[in-house]
Protein backbone atom coordinates (compact mmCIF):
# COMPACT_ATOMS: atom_id res chain seq x y z
CA UNK A 1 0.00 0.00 0.00
CA UNK A 2 2.49 2.44 -1.15
CA UNK A 3 0.33 5.33 -0.93
CA UNK A 4 -0.39 4.70 2.23
CA UNK A 5 1.31 5.84 5.40
CA UNK A 6 3.25 3.20 6.99
CA UNK A 7 1.81 1.84 10.49
CA UNK A 8 4.13 0.32 13.18
CA UNK A 9 3.31 -3.42 13.71
CA UNK A 10 2.75 -1.92 17.49
CA UNK A 11 2.28 1.44 18.68
CA UNK A 12 1.04 2.68 22.32
CA UNK A 13 -1.60 4.93 21.89
CA UNK A 14 -1.95 6.18 25.51
CA UNK A 15 -1.58 4.90 28.25
CA UNK A 16 -4.52 2.01 27.91
CA UNK A 17 -4.28 1.85 24.63
CA UNK A 18 -1.77 -0.13 22.27
CA UNK A 19 -2.67 -0.57 18.67
CA UNK A 20 -1.30 -4.00 16.94
CA UNK A 21 -1.28 -4.10 12.94
CA UNK A 22 -2.92 -7.26 11.47
CA UNK A 23 0.10 -7.93 9.08
CA UNK A 24 -2.87 -8.23 6.48
CA UNK A 25 -2.50 -5.03 4.05
CA UNK A 26 -5.33 -4.73 1.29
CA UNK A 27 -7.50 -2.97 -0.96
CA UNK A 28 -10.19 -2.98 1.83
CA UNK A 29 -8.18 -3.57 5.36
CA UNK A 30 -5.44 -0.76 4.13
CA UNK A 31 -2.58 -0.83 6.42
CA UNK A 32 -4.02 -3.29 7.75
CA UNK A 33 -6.55 -4.79 10.13
CA UNK A 34 -6.13 -2.36 13.74
CA UNK A 35 -6.36 -4.66 16.84
CA UNK A 36 -6.28 -3.09 20.63
CA UNK A 37 -5.22 -3.63 23.63
CA UNK A 38 -7.14 -2.20 26.36
CA UNK A 39 -5.05 -2.08 29.56
CA UNK A 40 -4.56 -0.35 33.11
CA UNK A 41 -0.64 -0.05 34.27
CA UNK A 42 -1.61 -1.31 37.35
CA UNK A 43 -3.95 -4.51 36.21
CA UNK A 44 -2.17 -7.77 34.80
CA UNK A 45 -5.97 -8.15 32.82
CA UNK A 46 -6.17 -6.68 29.49
CA UNK A 47 -8.86 -6.94 26.95
CA UNK A 48 -8.40 -7.34 22.75
CA UNK A 49 -10.41 -5.60 20.62
CA UNK A 50 -10.23 -7.80 17.34
CA UNK A 51 -8.24 -9.92 15.86
CA UNK A 52 -7.02 -10.34 12.40
CA UNK A 53 -7.44 -11.96 9.29
CA UNK A 54 -7.55 -12.31 5.33
CA UNK A 55 -7.40 -8.77 3.57
CA UNK A 56 -9.62 -10.92 0.57
CA UNK A 57 -11.42 -14.25 0.61
CA UNK A 58 -8.31 -16.34 0.36
CA UNK A 59 -6.94 -17.48 3.80
CA UNK A 60 -4.40 -15.33 5.93
CA UNK A 61 -0.90 -16.86 5.46
CA UNK A 62 0.69 -18.63 7.83
CA UNK A 63 3.82 -15.77 8.40
CA UNK A 64 1.12 -13.30 8.77
CA UNK A 65 -0.65 -15.00 11.76
CA UNK A 66 2.94 -16.40 13.49
CA UNK A 67 3.96 -12.02 13.25
CA UNK A 68 0.92 -10.85 14.26
CA UNK A 69 0.89 -12.89 17.44
CA UNK A 70 4.55 -12.49 17.81
CA UNK A 71 3.64 -8.64 18.29
CA UNK A 72 0.61 -9.64 20.56
CA UNK A 73 2.85 -11.23 22.68
CA UNK A 74 5.49 -9.32 22.79
CA UNK A 75 2.89 -6.66 23.78
CA UNK A 76 1.84 -8.65 26.84
CA UNK A 77 5.24 -9.49 27.88
CA UNK A 78 6.31 -5.54 27.77
CA UNK A 79 3.26 -4.71 30.33
CA UNK A 80 3.99 -2.79 33.54
CA UNK A 81 1.96 -5.87 35.69
CA UNK A 82 2.66 -9.21 34.95
CA UNK A 83 1.88 -11.73 34.24
CA UNK A 84 -0.61 -9.99 31.76
CA UNK A 85 -3.28 -12.14 30.77
CA UNK A 86 -5.89 -11.44 28.17
CA UNK A 87 -9.64 -11.71 30.16
CA UNK A 88 -11.35 -10.89 26.94
CA UNK A 89 -11.67 -10.50 23.45
CA UNK A 90 -14.06 -8.15 22.05
CA UNK A 91 -15.21 -8.59 18.21
CA UNK A 92 -16.87 -5.49 16.54
CA UNK A 93 -18.38 -7.08 13.30
CA UNK A 94 -18.61 -10.69 11.63
CA UNK A 95 -16.25 -9.84 8.68
CA UNK A 96 -13.07 -12.01 8.12
CA UNK A 97 -10.32 -9.38 8.08
CA UNK A 98 -11.43 -8.77 11.85
CA UNK A 99 -12.50 -12.49 13.39
CA UNK A 100 -10.64 -15.26 11.25
CA UNK A 101 -7.97 -15.50 12.99
CA UNK A 102 -9.40 -15.54 16.40
CA UNK A 103 -8.85 -19.77 16.92
CA UNK A 104 -5.45 -18.29 16.10
CA UNK A 105 -4.78 -16.32 18.55
CA UNK A 106 -6.13 -18.36 21.52
CA UNK A 107 -3.96 -21.53 20.53
CA UNK A 108 -0.54 -18.50 20.59
CA UNK A 109 -2.06 -17.45 24.09
CA UNK A 110 -2.85 -20.75 25.74
CA UNK A 111 0.75 -21.89 24.24
CA UNK A 112 2.70 -18.88 25.63
CA UNK A 113 1.23 -18.93 28.59
CA UNK A 114 1.41 -23.02 29.33
CA UNK A 115 3.39 -23.77 32.40
CA UNK A 116 3.64 -20.67 33.52
CA UNK A 117 1.98 -21.58 36.93
CA UNK A 118 -0.83 -18.56 36.86
CA UNK A 119 -3.73 -19.37 37.58
CA UNK A 120 -6.18 -17.90 35.35
CA UNK A 121 -9.26 -18.84 33.22
CA UNK A 122 -8.47 -18.78 29.39
CA UNK A 123 -10.36 -15.23 27.38
CA UNK A 124 -14.09 -14.84 27.10
CA UNK A 125 -14.99 -14.52 23.55
CA UNK A 126 -17.61 -11.93 22.52
CA UNK A 127 -19.63 -10.20 19.71
CA UNK A 128 -22.88 -8.79 19.22
CA UNK A 129 -25.30 -10.99 17.23
CA UNK A 130 -25.95 -10.43 13.49
CA UNK A 131 -29.24 -9.40 13.07
CA UNK A 132 -32.34 -11.76 10.91
CA UNK A 133 -32.15 -10.34 7.40
CA UNK A 134 -35.95 -9.55 7.60
CA UNK A 135 -35.28 -7.51 11.06
CA UNK A 136 -32.93 -4.59 12.09
CA UNK A 137 -34.27 -2.14 9.85
CA UNK A 138 -32.02 -3.07 7.37
CA UNK A 139 -34.47 -5.17 5.42
CA UNK A 140 -32.87 -7.48 2.76
CA UNK A 141 -29.60 -5.43 3.31
CA UNK A 142 -28.95 -8.27 6.17
CA UNK A 143 -29.19 -11.35 4.16
CA UNK A 144 -25.29 -12.18 3.35
CA UNK A 145 -25.11 -12.43 7.24
CA UNK A 146 -27.22 -15.28 8.23
CA UNK A 147 -25.05 -17.90 9.45
CA UNK A 148 -21.78 -15.83 9.84
CA UNK A 149 -22.49 -16.44 14.00
CA UNK A 150 -22.39 -20.35 13.52
CA UNK A 151 -19.06 -19.95 10.98
CA UNK A 152 -17.62 -18.05 13.91
CA UNK A 153 -18.72 -20.38 16.55
CA UNK A 154 -17.12 -23.39 14.43
CA UNK A 155 -14.08 -21.49 14.36
CA UNK A 156 -13.61 -21.65 18.18
CA UNK A 157 -14.12 -25.28 18.52
CA UNK A 158 -10.79 -26.44 18.57
CA UNK A 159 -10.38 -23.58 20.95
CA UNK A 160 -13.34 -24.81 23.24
CA UNK A 161 -11.88 -28.72 22.84
CA UNK A 162 -8.19 -27.56 24.04
CA UNK A 163 -9.48 -25.16 26.78
CA UNK A 164 -7.94 -22.44 25.03
CA UNK A 165 -11.18 -20.41 25.41
CA UNK A 166 -13.99 -20.24 28.58
CA UNK A 167 -17.05 -21.84 27.57
CA UNK A 168 -20.35 -20.03 27.52
CA UNK A 169 -22.35 -21.83 29.56
CA UNK A 170 -21.54 -24.99 31.93
CA UNK A 171 -22.23 -27.50 29.15
CA UNK A 172 -19.38 -26.47 27.32
CA UNK A 173 -21.75 -25.89 23.99
CA UNK A 174 -20.30 -22.99 22.63
CA UNK A 175 -17.80 -20.31 22.89
CA UNK A 176 -19.04 -16.93 21.49
CA UNK A 177 -21.09 -14.94 23.66
CA UNK A 178 -23.69 -11.78 22.70
CA UNK A 179 -22.92 -8.93 23.29
CA UNK A 180 -25.32 -6.33 24.30
CA UNK A 181 -25.53 -2.08 23.67
CA UNK A 182 -24.67 -0.55 26.82
CA UNK A 183 -22.46 -3.52 28.17
CA UNK A 184 -19.12 -2.33 30.19
CA UNK A 185 -15.72 -3.81 30.44
CA UNK A 186 -13.69 -2.71 33.50
CA UNK A 187 -10.29 -2.69 32.89
CA UNK A 188 -8.47 -1.83 35.79
CA UNK A 189 -6.92 -2.95 39.77
CA UNK A 190 -8.96 -5.81 41.28
CA UNK A 191 -9.18 -5.59 44.89
CA UNK A 192 -6.40 -7.50 45.27
CA UNK A 193 -4.01 -5.63 42.88
CA UNK A 194 -2.55 -2.51 44.08
CA UNK A 195 -4.19 0.69 43.40
CA UNK A 196 -7.36 -1.41 43.23
CA UNK A 197 -9.54 1.17 45.43
CA UNK A 198 -12.66 1.59 43.36
CA UNK A 199 -13.19 3.74 39.89
CA UNK A 200 -9.21 3.60 39.71
CA UNK A 201 -9.43 1.97 36.18
CA UNK A 202 -11.30 2.41 33.12
CA UNK A 203 -13.87 0.79 31.26
CA UNK A 204 -15.27 -0.07 27.50
CA UNK A 205 -19.10 0.75 27.00
CA UNK A 206 -20.34 -1.03 24.22
CA UNK A 207 -22.69 1.06 21.25
CA UNK A 208 -24.71 -0.74 18.68
CA UNK A 209 -23.96 0.96 15.59
CA UNK A 210 -25.43 -0.79 12.93
CA UNK A 211 -24.57 0.42 9.29
CA UNK A 212 -21.63 -1.17 8.03
CA UNK A 213 -22.87 -4.78 8.96
CA UNK A 214 -25.72 -5.39 11.58
CA UNK A 215 -23.45 -6.46 14.23
CA UNK A 216 -21.31 -3.17 13.72
CA UNK A 217 -20.25 -1.86 17.08
CA UNK A 218 -18.07 1.20 18.59
CA UNK A 219 -16.36 1.15 21.76
CA UNK A 220 -16.23 4.41 24.14
CA UNK A 221 -13.37 4.30 26.55
CA UNK A 222 -13.87 6.24 29.79
CA UNK A 223 -12.82 6.77 33.04
CA UNK A 224 -14.18 4.49 35.52
CA UNK A 225 -16.52 6.03 38.27
CA UNK A 226 -17.60 5.14 41.81
CA UNK A 227 -20.70 4.04 40.19
CA UNK A 228 -21.50 2.74 37.66
CA UNK A 229 -24.61 4.99 37.06
CA UNK A 230 -22.29 8.13 36.66
CA UNK A 231 -19.92 6.36 34.74
CA UNK A 232 -21.42 7.02 31.28
CA UNK A 233 -21.57 10.34 31.41
CA UNK A 234 -17.81 10.61 31.92
CA UNK A 235 -15.98 12.25 29.28
CA UNK A 236 -14.52 10.08 26.83
CA UNK A 237 -11.31 9.43 26.76
CA UNK A 238 -11.37 7.71 23.53
CA UNK A 239 -13.68 6.52 20.46
CA UNK A 240 -13.39 2.82 18.77
CA UNK A 241 -15.53 2.98 16.05
CA UNK A 242 -13.61 -0.20 14.02
CA UNK A 243 -15.32 0.01 10.17
CA UNK A 244 -18.12 2.86 10.87
CA UNK A 245 -15.81 4.95 10.60
CA UNK A 246 -12.01 4.66 9.02
CA UNK A 247 -8.96 6.06 9.55
CA UNK A 248 -8.31 6.91 5.60
CA UNK A 249 -11.30 7.20 2.99
CA UNK A 250 -14.55 6.58 3.39
CA UNK A 251 -16.70 2.97 5.13
CA UNK A 252 -18.69 0.83 3.09
CA UNK A 253 -22.00 0.08 3.92
CA UNK A 254 -24.56 -2.52 3.65
CA UNK A 255 -28.17 -0.10 4.63
CA UNK A 256 -27.13 3.55 4.60
CA UNK A 257 -30.59 4.12 6.88
CA UNK A 258 -29.34 2.24 9.44
CA UNK A 259 -25.64 3.68 8.97
CA UNK A 260 -26.48 7.86 9.44
CA UNK A 261 -28.67 6.81 12.62
CA UNK A 262 -25.29 5.07 13.67
CA UNK A 263 -23.06 8.35 13.30
CA UNK A 264 -25.66 10.51 14.57
CA UNK A 265 -25.56 8.04 17.90
CA UNK A 266 -22.02 8.66 17.76
CA UNK A 267 -21.89 12.43 18.19
CA UNK A 268 -24.47 12.56 20.16
CA UNK A 269 -21.76 10.72 22.54
CA UNK A 270 -18.38 13.49 21.78
CA UNK A 271 -17.94 17.18 22.16
CA UNK A 272 -19.82 19.53 20.33
CA UNK A 273 -18.39 21.37 17.45
CA UNK A 274 -17.22 24.61 18.52
CA UNK A 275 -19.27 27.87 18.52
CA UNK A 276 -19.34 30.53 15.89
CA UNK A 277 -17.96 32.70 15.87
CA UNK A 278 -15.34 31.85 18.44
CA UNK A 279 -15.69 33.34 22.01
CA UNK A 280 -13.11 36.03 22.40
CA UNK A 281 -9.83 35.34 24.69
CA UNK A 282 -10.38 35.35 28.52
CA UNK A 283 -14.14 34.48 28.40
CA UNK A 284 -13.10 30.96 30.01
CA UNK A 285 -15.35 29.58 27.59
CA UNK A 286 -12.97 26.96 26.28
CA UNK A 287 -12.94 24.03 23.67
CA UNK A 288 -13.92 20.82 24.96
CA UNK A 289 -10.94 17.96 24.67
CA UNK A 290 -10.65 16.40 21.15
CA UNK A 291 -11.24 12.42 21.40
CA UNK A 292 -8.91 10.40 19.62
CA UNK A 293 -10.44 7.73 17.41
CA UNK A 294 -9.34 4.50 16.82
CA UNK A 295 -10.47 3.22 13.97
CA UNK A 296 -10.60 -0.44 12.16
CA UNK A 297 -8.14 0.67 9.36
CA UNK A 298 -5.93 3.43 8.79
CA UNK A 299 -3.97 5.99 11.68
CA UNK A 300 -5.77 7.35 14.69
CA UNK A 301 -7.82 10.51 14.15
CA UNK A 302 -6.92 13.36 16.42
CA UNK A 303 -10.24 13.83 16.90
CA UNK A 304 -13.42 11.96 16.74
CA UNK A 305 -16.34 13.77 16.89
CA UNK A 306 -14.79 16.01 13.54
CA UNK A 307 -14.16 13.08 12.19
CA UNK A 308 -17.73 11.48 12.56
CA UNK A 309 -19.18 14.87 11.37
CA UNK A 310 -17.15 14.70 8.14
CA UNK A 311 -18.38 11.29 7.35
CA UNK A 312 -21.92 12.30 7.93
CA UNK A 313 -21.37 15.60 5.61
CA UNK A 314 -20.37 13.42 3.05
CA UNK A 315 -23.19 11.03 3.08
CA UNK A 316 -25.48 13.76 2.84
CA UNK A 317 -23.58 15.88 0.00
CA UNK A 318 -23.70 12.38 -1.74
CA UNK A 319 -27.37 11.92 -1.08
CA UNK A 320 -27.99 15.99 -2.54
CA UNK A 321 -25.85 14.93 -5.83
CA UNK A 322 -28.48 11.84 -6.47
CA UNK A 323 -31.27 14.01 -5.68
CA UNK A 324 -30.45 16.57 -7.78
CA UNK A 325 -29.30 13.80 -10.62
CA UNK A 326 -32.52 12.21 -10.67
CA UNK A 327 -34.81 15.66 -10.50
CA UNK A 328 -32.51 16.93 -13.70
CA UNK A 329 -34.27 13.94 -15.85
CA UNK A 330 -36.67 14.87 -18.57
CA UNK A 331 -40.51 13.90 -17.48
CA UNK A 332 -39.19 12.37 -14.37
CA UNK A 333 -37.44 9.30 -16.57
CA UNK A 334 -36.20 6.56 -14.87
CA UNK A 335 -32.61 5.91 -15.06
CA UNK A 336 -30.14 2.97 -13.60
CA UNK A 337 -27.14 3.30 -11.19
CA UNK A 338 -24.45 2.73 -13.13
CA UNK A 339 -26.12 5.72 -15.50
CA UNK A 340 -25.92 8.04 -12.23
CA UNK A 341 -22.59 7.35 -11.91
CA UNK A 342 -21.21 9.31 -15.11
CA UNK A 343 -22.90 11.88 -13.92
CA UNK A 344 -22.36 12.16 -10.26
CA UNK A 345 -18.88 10.64 -10.28
CA UNK A 346 -15.78 12.69 -12.01
CA UNK A 347 -14.79 11.15 -15.28
CA UNK A 348 -11.25 10.10 -13.93
CA UNK A 349 -13.14 8.23 -11.71
CA UNK A 350 -10.96 4.20 -12.84
CA UNK A 351 -13.05 2.19 -14.99
CA UNK A 352 -12.54 -0.55 -11.63
CA UNK A 353 -14.19 1.58 -9.13
CA UNK A 354 -17.04 1.62 -11.12
CA UNK A 355 -18.86 -1.31 -9.74
CA UNK A 356 -17.79 -0.21 -6.15
CA UNK A 357 -19.41 3.53 -7.07
CA UNK A 358 -22.44 2.18 -8.61
CA UNK A 359 -22.97 -0.02 -5.31
CA UNK A 360 -22.78 2.90 -2.98
CA UNK A 361 -25.21 5.06 -5.55
CA UNK A 362 -27.78 1.86 -5.15
CA UNK A 363 -27.46 1.99 -1.26
CA UNK A 364 -28.76 6.07 -1.27
CA UNK A 365 -31.29 4.58 -3.52
CA UNK A 366 -32.55 2.16 -1.26
CA UNK A 367 -32.40 4.71 1.62
CA UNK A 368 -34.60 7.22 -0.92
CA UNK A 369 -36.92 4.38 -1.58
CA UNK A 370 -37.86 3.56 2.45
CA UNK A 371 -37.90 7.64 2.25
CA UNK A 372 -40.43 7.69 -0.36
CA UNK A 373 -38.60 10.17 -2.63
CA UNK A 374 -37.96 7.51 -5.30
CA UNK A 375 -39.31 4.60 -6.96
CA UNK A 376 -37.39 1.53 -8.54
CA UNK A 377 -38.47 0.22 -12.02
CA UNK A 378 -37.63 -2.81 -12.68
CA UNK A 379 -35.73 -3.29 -15.74
CA UNK A 380 -38.28 -5.03 -17.89
CA UNK A 381 -40.30 -1.65 -17.60
CA UNK A 382 -37.19 0.91 -18.74
CA UNK A 383 -38.06 2.25 -21.78
CA UNK A 384 -35.62 4.26 -24.24
CA UNK A 385 -33.71 6.71 -22.36
CA UNK A 386 -34.10 5.09 -19.32
CA UNK A 387 -30.00 4.51 -18.84
CA UNK A 388 -27.79 2.74 -19.28
CA UNK A 389 -28.19 -0.88 -17.48
CA UNK A 390 -24.85 -2.37 -16.28
CA UNK A 391 -24.01 -5.42 -17.76
CA UNK A 392 -23.48 -8.64 -15.77
CA UNK A 393 -19.41 -8.67 -16.69
CA UNK A 394 -19.23 -6.74 -13.11
CA UNK A 395 -21.15 -9.86 -11.46
CA UNK A 396 -17.59 -10.70 -9.71
CA UNK A 397 -16.52 -7.25 -8.60
CA UNK A 398 -17.32 -7.11 -5.05
CA UNK A 399 -16.52 -4.27 -3.35
CA UNK A 400 -17.39 -5.41 -0.04
CA UNK A 401 -16.32 -8.89 2.02
CA UNK A 402 -19.04 -11.29 2.31
CA UNK A 403 -20.93 -9.37 -0.68
CA UNK A 404 -22.25 -11.66 -3.29
CA UNK A 405 -23.49 -11.61 -6.91
CA UNK A 406 -25.26 -8.64 -8.15
CA UNK A 407 -27.04 -6.34 -5.63
CA UNK A 408 -30.59 -6.00 -5.22
CA UNK A 409 -31.82 -2.84 -8.21
CA UNK A 410 -28.28 -2.86 -10.27
CA UNK A 411 -29.95 -3.25 -13.62
CA UNK A 412 -33.22 -1.66 -12.30
CA UNK A 413 -34.54 2.19 -13.40
CA UNK A 414 -34.92 4.63 -10.43
CA UNK A 415 -37.43 7.72 -10.96
CA UNK A 416 -37.83 11.01 -8.62
CA UNK A 417 -41.15 10.68 -6.95
CA UNK A 418 -40.71 14.11 -4.63
CA UNK A 419 -41.69 15.15 -1.87
CA UNK A 420 -44.93 13.82 -2.54
CA UNK A 421 -44.13 10.26 -1.79
CA UNK A 422 -42.21 10.98 1.26
CA UNK A 423 -45.31 12.31 2.81
CA UNK A 424 -47.43 9.16 1.34
CA UNK A 425 -44.24 6.82 3.31
CA UNK A 426 -45.27 8.90 6.62
CA UNK A 427 -48.24 8.93 6.54
CA UNK A 428 -47.76 4.87 5.89
CA UNK A 429 -45.56 3.86 8.23
CA UNK A 430 -47.51 6.13 11.36
CA UNK A 431 -50.48 4.07 10.29
CA UNK A 432 -48.80 1.42 11.38
CA UNK A 433 -47.81 2.28 14.75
Amino acid sequence: MASLAALEPVAQLSPYVTRILGQNPGKFTLQGTNSYLVHHPLSSSLLLVDTTGPSSASHLAAPALEQYTSHLLAALANHPAQPARISDVVLTHWHADHVRAVGGVLEALAGAWKGEGAASSPPRVWKFPCAAPSGGGGGDAWAPEEGKDAEIEQGLVAALRGGWVEPRGAGGAGALRPLAAGQRFLVGPSQGEAGGEAGAGVELEVVHTPGHTSDSICLVLRSSASSSASSSSSPPLALFTADTVLGHGSSIFSSLSAYMSSLSSLSALLPPPPPLPPPPPGSGAGAAAKVPLYPGHGPVCDDAADKVREYRGHREEREAQVVEALRAREAREAVTAGHLVTHIYPPSLPPSLHPAATHSLLLHLAKLLDDGRVERVPRTRLGQGGGTARGREDEDEEEEEGAGGVPAGWDDGWRWVGDEGAAAAEGDSAGRL
